[in-house]
Parts: C-alpha cells; structure tokens; sequence
C-alpha cells in the first residue's frame, strides 16, 4: 500500500476531490431536505470509498487509470449541471441517453487533455523528471546494469534494449533501440557528453522521427552514483525534456514518472517485483516479443 501511495497519490488525490465535490453536489440536489452537516458526512464517506477504490483499481487496471481524474471531471460537470435551476425544470432524459452522455463526454475529454492534436499542432513544454533512490548493488554492479553497453545488450535493466549502436564517423554518437514487442523499436539518437565508470553518465537524446515531430522529445539525461557507507549505491537521475506534447506532459506529471522511474530500477535492481507503470509496460513489450 505505501508504494501505491507513493507512486499514485497525484492522480488519486485529483480524482478523489473531484468525484467529492461531484458527489456532494448530487446529494444535495437528490436531497435537499437533508441537512448541510448530513451532505458533509455522506460526501466524507463517499470520498474515502473513493480513494481506496482509486488505489485498488488503479493498481489492478493499470490501462485504465485515466479513469480516475477524467471521470471525475464528468461527474463533476454533471453534478453542477443537476444544481442549475434552468437543468433541473427540464423533464429527466431516459437512462440509456444519460449513459451515451457520459461515454461521449468521457472520450472527447480524453482526446482534448491527451490526444495527439498537441503534437500535431507543434505545442509543447519542457518537463524535469527527478528521481533518486539506493540500491544494495555495488556503483560497479549498478553502473553495468543502467548504463547501456553495446556489447552486452542484456545486462541493461529494463531488458528492453534492442540495440546501441555507434554512428560512424561522429565521435561519442549511438542509436539506441529500444524494443516495443513484434519486432517494432523506438530509435534514440544519444551523445554522450560524460562517462566518469561508476559516477557519472551524461548525455542528449534525440528521438529518431519524421521532419514534423523531430523538435519533440530531445533533452538531456544524467545518471549520478555514489557509494552507501553500506557497500550500497545511491543513484541519482535527472532528465529534462527540451519539448513534450502537453497531453503527454500532462500525463507523466499526473503519473508521477519520475518516482516510477526510481522504483521501477529498484524493483529490478534489488531482484523485487516491479509494480510500476514501467514494469507493466515492459512486461507488455516482452509478452509481445
């Protein structure tokens, strides 16, 4: 549960307050007879079923996690719609209409926050992701299995490294292929500005794609070691993304990315499983194959 908490909170936190105040709205409408302090207690209640619910159906149904904070946008529009006097003289629609409402809502919505129009349209912002966490692997043990090596491919610790490729003729340039199941791979370009073995990795990365998107997903990621008094490692990961569709940015923030990224190397690091989003998609990419 605290690792759930830990990587999810954002987004349940979002959904929790929307659903809540939705709910609080609709109880006061269904029920206006009721007393302000009995709407306040049945909303409480309401929001706390919530969030449990918003932690359990976000770790079992991982694919459907958007759910949470876009749902609760619905329902919230709908709640203040059932308190505005004109809504409420209009004669009640049939259930199966109510229902095709909140089905084209919740898709329009969707497309509008995370659809690919923002990419298409060239808007963008810059994302810091952060992350930071130790290891009981040694900075030499560490070191081999998070910086890529193009002679041992799978060492990496995502098991998702399909190539690393050196450019020929461009000192300190490789293509890294990372794998997307049934053959399918992502190519990033990567200039390694620093490589200190066992401290320090630093380098840009350019995502190898069409003239239109090329401005997309390029920045600059370092990796920082340093030894525990234990024997251990303590890693630290800072990666800045020049340019990011918003829907896309929007997503990793609510995701929180970057505690995903640190527990997800942990759990694969440490020999622990990986309840992570990353986890799951690599899971996803290897069943694929």
């Amino acid at each position: 549960m605290k690792i759930l908490i830990q990587l999810h909170y954002r987004r349940v936190l979002m959904g929790t307050l929307l659903y809540g105040l939705a709910g609080f709205l609709m109880f006061q409408a269904t029920t206006p007879e009721a007393s302000m302090l009995q709407n306040v207690i049945i909303s409480l209640v309401f929001v706390v079923i919530v969030a449990v619910l918003g932690f359990v159906g976000v770790a079992v149904f991982p694919s459907f996690r958007v759910v949470m904070e876009l749902g609760g946008v619905v329902f919230l529009f709908s709640a203040i719609m059932q308190n505005i006097w004109l809504v409420t003289t209009i004669p009640a629609l049939p259930d199966w209409m109510i229902t095709v409402g909140y089905l084209v809502s919740f898709a329009l919505l969707h497309q509008g926050i995370y659809g690919t129009w923002w990419q298409k349209v060239g808007l963008g912002v810059s994302v810091r992701l952060h992350s930071r966490f130790s290891t009981r692997l040694s900075p030499s043990k560490t070191w081999s299995r998070l910086v890529p090596d193009e002679h041992n491919l799978e060492a990496y610790y995502t098991q998702t490294l399909r190539g690393f490729d050196p450019v020929a003729g461009i000192e300190n340039r490789y293509i890294q292929k990372i794998g997307l199941g049934q053959g399918a791979v992502l190519e990033v370009q990567m200039d390694i500005t620093e490589c200190t073995p066992n401290k320090r990795f630093a380098y840009r990365f350019q995502a190898v794609t069409n003239q239109r998107n090329e401005e997309f997903n390029r920045g600059t990621c370092v990796i920082s070691l340093a030894e525990t008094p234990d024997g251990g490692t303590c890693v630290e990961i800072l990666e800045i993304n020049e340019k990011l569709a918003v829907g896309q940015a929007v997503l990793m923030w609510i995701d929180n990315l970057g505690a995903q990224v640190g527990a997800s190397a942990v759990a694969v690091l440490d020999g622990g499983r990986d309840f992570t989003l990353l986890g799951k998609l690599r899971r996803d990419v290897q069943a694929l194959g």
